[in-house]
């Protein structure tokens, strides 16, 4: 393949897929009649939400408002009935501002400046939201696991009725994201970077060196990035997951350019890829964990405020905190297995 295919024909190959799935994430679904959505599933259901990214709940405690019934959830899940899907759009964007990042000394579009600031501002946004579902997940999976005789009080309701808040919130913000004027020229400008964008690489026999710089470079980013998070990891405080943020975004640039690259790189970049992709699955545990002990934190003293038993929330923090700290381990278990000299020394070779 290196003989025959050009880095330049192979980098708009994966521009296109990527502005594609992201047209294909923000399709319209259908919305349910207004019958069958119960309700109290609008963002009625809390009010006075943190801008945390979900780390946090800080909804006051109600006389109207305390539980006494089933756990109460959103319509059709996190993103609500006819709402978007955060899942597909974070994903799709994510891996449209990777492959724009890695491969961005390649690309002399007048569009890239302005398209990769509009990705950012997107996903803000939109990883958020993404982060609320990893935590409500995670949230979910505890009390299921927690032993019936361990229960006082509604937590089940309790929970849901946050979750339900949060979730609305989230979507919402969301949705009004899709409709602002930014988001329409975050489209136009990938549209436009498809159509015109020149990408420099054209020469098939220069691909293994073109691609192999443009792996290195990625590849010094997400190790310089992981070097400077993972020490601040154990017993971090909510301003921890910030300093994830970067070792997520770098491994993830690594795993797409990887992904481009392997065809002509071979299994050593696969290799690299998947140990960057392990890294940024472990970062994602990491911050979703370290949420969850927060959420609960607040879950607790909100309960309390109502006039609820709080020991369940405390069973619950306990066993949040042993996932966090095992992701805690895992994180730098992964940092060890990425940064693994032998792992790249062929890229000082190759490119």
């Amino acid at each position: 393949m290196s003989n025959t295919v050009s880095a330049s024909t192979l980098v708009l190959a994966a521009i296109r897929e990527r502005v594609a799935a992201l047209h294909t994430a923000t399709e319209p679904e259908s919305a349910p009649a207004v019958d069958d959505v119960p309700a109290g599933t609008g963002s009625e259901a809390g009010s006075d939400l943190g801008a945390d990214g979900g780390s946090s709940v800080t909804v006051p405690a109600a006389e109207d408002e305390t539980p006494d019934d089933e756990p109460v959830r959103a319509a059709g899940g996190p993103d609500g009935p006819g709402g978007p899907d955060v899942e597909r759009l974070a994903e799709a964007l994510a891996d449209l501002d990777a492959v724009l990042t890695g491969f961005a000394s390649l690309i002399e579009g007048g569009e890239l400046p302005a398209l990769r600031a509009e990705l950012s501002w997107a996903r803000s946004t939109v990883e958020e939201a993404r982060a609320l579902d990893g935590t409500i997940e995670l949230l979910e999976d505890l009390v299921e696991d927690l032993d019936p005789s361990l229960r006082q009080g509604p937590v089940e309701a309790r929970i849901g009725i946050v979750v339900t808040a949060r979730a609305a919130e989230r979507r919402d913000a969301v949705t009004a994201m899709l409709a602002r004027p930014e988001w329409t020229s975050l489209v136009a400008h990938a549209d436009q970077l498809v159509l015109t964008a020149p990408i420099s690489g054209r020469k098939p026999k220069n691909a293994p060196r073109v691609l192999a710089r443009a792996l290195a470079d990625a590849d010094a980013a997400a190790r310089e990035a992981a070097a400077a998070a993972v020490p601040d990891t154990e017993g971090a405080d909510r301003a921890g997951a910030t300093r994830l943020d970067p070792v997520a975004a770098a491994a993830h640039t690594v795993a797409a350019t990887a992904r481009v690259a392997r065809g002509v790189l071979g299994k050593q970049a696969r290799r690299l890829g998947d140990a960057a992709a392990a890294l940024a699955t472990t970062t994602e545990e990491c911050r979703r964990s370290g949420s969850v002990t927060h959420w609960l934190v607040d879950l607790a003293d909100l309960a309390h405020r109502a006039g609820e038993p709080s020991f369940s929330y405390g069973v619950l923090h306990a066993e949040a905190t042993a996932r966090r700290e095992a992701a805690d381990e895992a994180l730098a278990g992964a940092v060890t297995a990425y940064t693994r000299p032998k792992l790249r020394k062929w890229l000082a070779d190759a490119s």
